[in-house]
């Protein structure tokens, strides 16, 4: 029998690097983070700088290729990019990536973790090695958050919760499909 992967899904500051790391911990996986494999891959270039030579939609072409590879291997916890389900046109407005989406839906268990936009908009979330999000970032949370919603096979709603409580409703959750 192979071992289901789990995908970890959500915006940026959720807090899917973390919960994520603790997970595989506890299921003695792999973990793997879709974006630090995208800056390796590139030979170590933040994403930032990535972003700034191929723009955006060279960006989600990497993210989709990366996504194929590891979401092919067996067993594995995967720590998505906020941005996984996100594809962008010509113009660079994003829109819902169904490709990414049926492929976490094909090959892994895809888990939103869910907090508020009040919560998320609270918390500190530029970083030197991740592009500026947008100027309205709660414009982006909230045209994004229905595509999380739309791609999960499980919500966990942190609100209030902390990510051991979290994990802990994961194994119960899964315990006899992971």
């Amino acid at each position: 029998m192979t071992l289901r992967n789990f995908a970890f899904i959500g915006p940026r500051g959720a807090g899917k690097s973390r919960l994520s790391r603790k997970f595989a911990k506890r299921l003695d996986r792999l973990l793997l983070s879709t974006d630090t494999l995208i800056s390796y891959e590139a030979g170590g270039l933040p994403i930032r700088d990535i972003v700034a030579a191929e723009g955006w939609a060279g960006f989600r072409e990497r993210e989709y290729r990366l996504l194929e590879k590891v979401a092919g291997m067996p067993a594995v916890v995967i720590d998505c990019g906020g941005g996984i389900l996100v594809d962008v046109d010509a113009d660079g407005s994003e829109y819902f990536s169904e490709r990414k989406a049926a492929l976490l839906r094909e090959k892994c268990t895809t888990i939103y973790l869910k907090r508020s936009v009040q919560w998320l908009l609270s918390r500190e979330l530029d970083s030197s090695h991740r592009p500026t999000l947008a100027a309205d970032y709660e414009a982006v949370l909230r045209r994004r958050l229905p595509w999380y919603e739309k791609a999960a096979d499980y919500v966990l709603d942190l609100s209030g919760r902390d990510v051991n409580e979290g994990i802990e409703e994961l194994l119960f959750h899964f315990r006899d499909k992971s």
